[in-house]
């Protein structure tokens, strides 16, 4: 009975003290500018404290030295090598807000105009393939910073689905020779530049040559590959449409722009959206999220975890007492 007494009361102190220690909950300074709207994000959250710059490159700054603990911002900002040159040490930590995907876009089938969901499905097979082989998130590390947010579960139902060309777009490619044309423009971005050749390279440009080589190997042909300068995307989109000058389009257009153009819209290459980035100097964090956790949520599961550990401790000291006496 005595041992038991004293487990309890030393339990209530080890509770005591820990609850003692965990008052305060970590705070965090997060850097904002003026180009991405992200205040949206923190307002709710009385732990953090925002510090808004008038641009980027001033809160990378700020972020390098250590003056904020963390910066939001859209990924093509966070992730692009070129923005971070004169603020070396900086990293994404990951994605806090998804707000776009981008997608190979194709024709629709009609009576006029058929074979182009054959291609889609291609397209899509070869995505997966890539997606699951980590060949694209190895591309993706050559023209970003962090890594892909892809999830390659949601490309598991699409891994071997190739389709059998019957007639239209794809057979045309596959069975008659005729090329498989991408319409692409210069974003001035690691997704698709231009040298002084007017060749095309960047992410784009890389993955729709790995899908048309993927394309070649499955149907075991050779494929006259190519990609299209269209300019921009609304020259991509009209190209696309009238079916005379690219197979289909890789240029950064979301699922629902496809849709509202008359356009279908294939599996995600790349998301886009609001990142975090760190710097040497920045509180560790086990994921994104955690920046995120109100302080509520951490006492509770701090004190659910004590609880455990205590419980444990008690049951184990009593044991040991109760066998002296």
């Amino acid at each position: 009975m005595r041992g038991m007494l004293a487990a309890l009361c030393l339990s209530a102190l080890l509770l005591i003290a820990s609850s003692v220690s965990a008052v305060g909950g970590a705070q965090y300074s997060v850097g904002t500018s003026e180009e991405v709207p992200t205040s949206h994000l923190l307002e709710s959250h009385e732990h953090i404290t925002e510090s808004s710059y008038q641009d980027y490159p001033t809160a990378m700054r700020e972020l390098m030295i250590g003056n904020i603990d963390f910066f939001l911002t859209s990924h093509l900002i966070a992730a692009d090598p070129a923005n971070s040159e004169n603020t070396p040490g900086l990293s994404v930590v990951g994605m806090v807000e998804e707000t776009e995907s981008y997608v190979p876009v194709a024709r629709i089938d009609s009576s006029e105009d058929r074979g182009n969901t054959e291609l889609l499905d291609a397209i899509n097979a070869a995505l997966a393939e890539l997606v699951w082989s980590n060949s694209l998130s190895e591309k993706y590390s050559t023209w970003f910073l962090g890594e892909t947010e892809l999830d390659s579960s949601d490309y598991e139902d699409y891994i071997g689905e190739w389709p059998v060309p019957t007639e239209g777009t794809l057979y045309e490619i596959i069975d008659n020779k005729r090329e498989l044309v991408v319409c692409m423009y210069n974003q001035q971005s690691p997704l698709s530049r231009q040298d002084g050749s007017a060749e095309f390279y960047g992410f784009e440009a890389d993955i729709a040559d790995m899908v048309a080589k993927r394309i070649e190997s499955h149907y075991e042909v050779t494929i006259a590959f190519r990609p299209h300068d269209s300019g921009g995307e609304f020259e991509a989109i009209e190209d696309l449409k009238r079916g005379d000058t690219c197979s289909y389009i890789m240029a950064s257009i979301t699922p629902q722009k496809a849709i509202s153009k008359g356009l279908r819209g294939g599996l995600p290459y790349h998301l886009d959206g609001i990142v975090l980035m760190a710097s040497g100097e920045s509180p560790n964090l086990q994921t994104v999220q955690h920046l995120f956790m109100s302080e509520q949520d951490n006492k509770s599961r701090e004190f659910d975890q004590r609880w455990i550990a205590i419980t444990l401790l008690s049951l184990f000291i009593a044991y040991q007492l109760v066998r002296r006496d």
